[in-house]
């Protein structure tokens, strides 16, 4: 378990630094290569699914000293929840890789960074301490910045720059936040102990426990992100390379919900019951205002990444609610919108490869040119709307309903954004696939061919598998929902 864990972050690092080693005159070699060497640790997922009891709480399995004097530790260890997120990016690394085109494909450089990304984001699900979680928080900046910033579109600089500037500002709380904490483990312990355990063994009064809610869950919303912290998402989507853009929905995003998951609730509880009204507020808005917006897009990819700030909105909600119906969904709601919003980056970025566009009116009736990408495209919408059977409609089906009892009215309001994405997803689809073939180069554009089916089907595979059988998803989650609720339970006075 110890080796394998470090294989998860090492992994990709070693695989990065083989892609930069190889002579820039062997371009041909570059994606074969790195498709390769990124089978190896989606090998080791399925490896620790067969072999390994995942379906646990947090589970400490390896800690380094670092500065022992002030015992301080670094700590990796696993649960089901943090090996179904490392699952989910070490699927959409490969399945990007694949799907990149012939310009991105031969850059070592940017498949290089792509792999520095995946053992970054494997190390923040697989902290379990502060500094481990800070450490490789702000490590996945490096290669997200060299993807946009290089491999991005037309205005690159603005939108990297936005991204950078928004994500170390939200850093900064996270860091006041974990050098208070070890304040106040020095004084409780004698020790700056910033492990899990620790952690929570610190006595705090009820005004530390809301301030530091307050810092490190300001740090995390910027990363969902929440609205009104929001503004760099869009942006960064539309300008980001296919893969930095479907990386950056199906896993980046997740790492923002994951550490109020993960540290913001189960530490400091009291800080949560204080604000939990207004981040379901700020909740619900974003998933009315995201979808919104969404349906007045002009460019597709626009669009996606509004839904993105309206789904992430529903686990927001999931998450405030408290309940553990409601956490529950907002874990699975996690899972699935990264399959879903992946896989819609992805379509999106064939179709562009093919025509260099993403205006929507430049398009229309192309499933009389492309009748199977029409077919996958509908189904993916129809994962992301929600519609029963497919894997989009359990999360946020659970979410609603477990909110309900806590936020009567929000929840109302929040289940007419499943209306609006109906609304701007079937709408998109009606004006690009639906009407007359008029456009001659709409006309001679190519159906998706075997290497394009190859990168989107599993994801296609996953949509209907957890929509069909989602106690599969909900089986390794339940330990780490169930220390969440009970943190939230024991204060609140008996939460369903």
């Amino acid at each position: 378990m110890i080796s394998l864990a470090y294989s998860f972050i090492l992994l990709p690092i070693v695989n990065s630094i083989f892609i930069f080693l190889v002579p820039k005159r062997r371009g041909e070699l570059f994606r074969p290569l790195s498709i390769f060497l990124s089978l190896i640790p989606l090998g080791l997922c399925f490896y620790m699914f067969i072999n390994q009891d995942l379906k646990t709480s947090f589970v400490v399995v390896d800690s380094i000293s670092w500065i022992s004097a002030y015992g301080i530790d670094l700590i990796i260890g696993f649960s089901g929840m943090s090996f179904l997120l490392i699952s989910l990016n070490c699927l959409l690394v490969l399945l990007s890789i694949l799907s990149v085109n012939q310009d991105h494909g031969s850059s070592k450089g940017f498949l290089g960074s792509i792999m520095l990304l995946q053992g970054s984001v494997n190390g923040v699900f697989l902290a379990g301490d502060l500094i481990s979680l800070f450490i490789f928080f702000e490590a996945l900046l490096i290669p997200m910045y060299f993807l946009m910033g290089i491999w991005g579109g037309e205005n690159k600089r603005y939108a990297t720059i936005k991204f950078i500037l928004y994500t170390v500002f939200g850093s900064i709380f996270i860091l006041a936040g974990t050098i208070y904490t070890g304040v106040l483990s020095f004084q409780s312990s004698g020790a700056f102990a910033l492990d899990f355990d620790s952690i929570a063994n610190i006595s705090m009064t009820s005004n530390q426990s809301k301030v530091l809610f307050l810092l490190f869950t300001f740090g995390f919303l910027i990363k969902v992100p929440l609205f009104p912290l929001h503004t760099w998402l869009p942006d960064a989507h539309v300008e980001a390379p296919t893969a930095g853009s479907i990386l950056l929905a199906g896993v980046l995003l997740k790492v923002g919900a994951y550490g109020i998951l993960r540290v913001s609730i189960p530490f400091f509880t009291e800080g949560f019951l204080e604000y939990q009204f207004l981040i379901a507020f700020l909740s619900v808005f974003g998933i009315i205002y995201g979808a919104i917006v969404a349906i007045v897009q002009i460019d597709i990819k626009k669009l996606i990444a509004y839904s993105s700030i309206s789904h992430m909105g529903f686990v927001m909600l999931g998450i405030s609610a408290g309940r553990y119906l409601s956490l529950e969904g907002a874990v699975i709601q996690m899972i699935n919108h990264g399959i879903t919003s992946g896989a819609l980056f992805m379509l999106v970025g064939f179709l562009y490869d093919r025509r260099h566009t993403r205006r929507i009116s430049d398009f229309g009736g192309l499933k009389k040119s492309m009748p199977l990408y029409a077919g996958i495209f509908l189904f993916t919408s129809f994962a992301s709307i929600g519609l029963p059977g497919l894997n989009g409609f359990v999360g946020e089906f659970m979410i609603l309903m477990g909110s309900f009892p806590s936020f009567k009215i929000l929840s109302s309001i929040a289940a007419f954004g499943v209306v609006l994405a109906a609304i701007y997803m079937l709408w998109a689809y009606q004006r690009i696939f639906n009407g007359q073939l008029n456009n001659d180069e709409n006309a001679v554009l190519t159906d998706l061919n075997s290497k394009e089916l190859v990168a989107v089907g599993p994801l296609l595979i996953l949509m209907l598998f957890i929509g069909v059988y989602p106690s599969f998803v909900e089986s390794y989650i339940v330990n780490d929902v169930s220390i969440i609720y009970d943190a939230i339970n024991s204060l609140s006075g008996g939460l369903e």
